[in-house]
């Protein structure tokens, strides 16, 4: 084994890690016993090639990484922490410009953290003798291409298959990705100046017309982006340790609360349906949608625990899609974008604010048809047992006591995964 350059690191961990669903970047969870950015870290920081690492983070967390992830695992490689920029890409020239005399580097994620010594050293070797390389890993999976049907003509046309690529040319790209230095400068610069940006740090390679070359990487190499992503970590982490790890730790789990309210005005001609059930009246509520109060309530608290807006935000009344939606169905898309960022619901309280009329005998159908669509996994018994509804009056004071309208209020509490 030789080495003719230097070789420094930049560690790409700026990214927000809005897809864990919390306000903690993902790479400073924990896995295991150690942060994900530390485990990184510490593989470049053991490899005998590698002379110097560079991270690059948000720049109001630079501190909190020096203190929390670098220093308490004695680091001695660390020649600098770069304030990231707006993209993944820019923050990656911020750090080229931070290089002193490194003549090849390795940019890799920050949320990488089961590199191994063999894909970095197969990296800097190919990156020394043919000035561009990049760790990946053949496709498992068909891959095909997709383009939304020109014969639909509305606002979300459906997609359909253009082409199915052969398999055995396609390859899933990780990191480290490797460059003489020179070389990822110059390509940084080019896009600069002609405002382009691409999916990685080769892409900008090739574009100057220069070849970058594969060397072999790991399916191991995982990046964790989503909850579910961590679970597989700590599956690998088990098994490159070869000691039992817990799959959940308490530290990792996470409970939030969250408000909902709700409000529409009774008028005649219209149905009147509160939590999914037709409740015989002389009027109904006025709304974009089936305006049903007491779902549209429990949905805001769920989205409001998660972080995640509200429903004018996700199901606006301008948008013709909705108008007469059921609001069982949103409800049924609020929980799959709960589930997409990690949460589970854990109970729901809601209450009904209505003079007349009296709700008190639809209320358990109410309960199982939300408690189906909040909790599809679980049997129907233990779901219902999971959520509440109320019913009052405002003993004939305001909107709601003299019949012009009815409100909803609701509590959710969710967890991470």
């Amino acid at each position: 084994m030789y080495q003719n350059h230097k070789v420094a690191c930049l560690m790409a961990a700026a990214g927000s890690g809005k897809r864990m669903g919390s306000g903690l970047s993902k790479q400073y969870r924990m896995l295991g016993d150690m942060p994900i950015l530390s485990r990184a870290v510490k593989a470049f920081e053991d490899h005998p090639l590698v002379d110097s690492i560079y991270i690059i983070g948000r720049e109001e967390e630079l501190d909190y990484c020096r203190e929390e992830m670098l220093e308490p695992y004695g680091f001695t490689k660390i020649r600098g922490l770069v304030a990231g920029g707006k993209e993944r890409q820019d923050s990656v020239k911020n750090g080229l410009d931070a290089l002193d005399d490194e003549t090849l580097v390795l940019v890799h994620d920050g949320a990488r953290p089961f590199i191994t010594e063999d894909v970095i050293t197969r990296t800097i070797q190919m990156a020394e003798s043919r000035g561009a390389a990049i760790a990946a890993v053949p496709a498992k999976d068909t891959i095909k291409v997709a383009a939304p049907d020109p014969e639909d003509h509305g606002d979300a046309p459906a997609l359909y298959f253009t082409a199915t690529p052969d398999r055995s040319t396609l390859y899933q790209v990780q990191t480290p990705q490797g460059f003489l230095t020179k070389t990822l400068k110059d390509a940084h610069e080019l896009a600069a100046e002609q405002n382009f940006y691409g999916t990685d740090d080769a892409v900008l390679v090739e574009r100057m017309g220069k070849k970058v070359y594969l060397v072999m990487g790991d399916y191991k190499n995982m990046k964790v982006t989503t909850l579910e992503d961590m679970e597989t970590g700590l599956v690998i982490l088990k098994m490159l340790e070869g000691e039992q790890t817990p799959v959940k730790e308490e530290r990792d789990m996470e409970y939030r609360m969250g408000t909902g309210y709700d409000v529409h005005k009774l008028v005649e001609d219209r149905k009147l349906i509160l939590g999914g059930v037709e409740i015989p009246y002389e009027k109904g509520l006025l709304g974009h949608s089936d305006a049903d109060v007491l779902v549209h309530a429990v949905m805001d608290a769920l989205l409001g625990a998660a972080a995640l807006r509200d429903i004018g935000y996700h199901f606006p009344d301008s948008d013709e899609r909705y108008r007469g939606a059921d609001s069982l169905k949103l409800l049924e898309e609020v929980i799959g974008l709960l589930d997409h960022n990690g949460f589970i619901p854990v109970n729901v309280d809601g209450t009904v604010i209505a003079q007349r009329p009296k709700i008190l005998p639809y209320i358990p159908q109410m309960c199982e048809n939300m408690a189906k669509i909040i909790w599809p996994d679980l049997p129907l018994e233990e779901a219902v047992r999971r959520i509440n509804v109320k019913g009052t009056t405002t003993e004939k004071l305001g909107f709601c006591g003299r019949g012009e309208g009815i409100a909803s209020e609701a509590v959710a509490c969710i967890r991470t995964k």
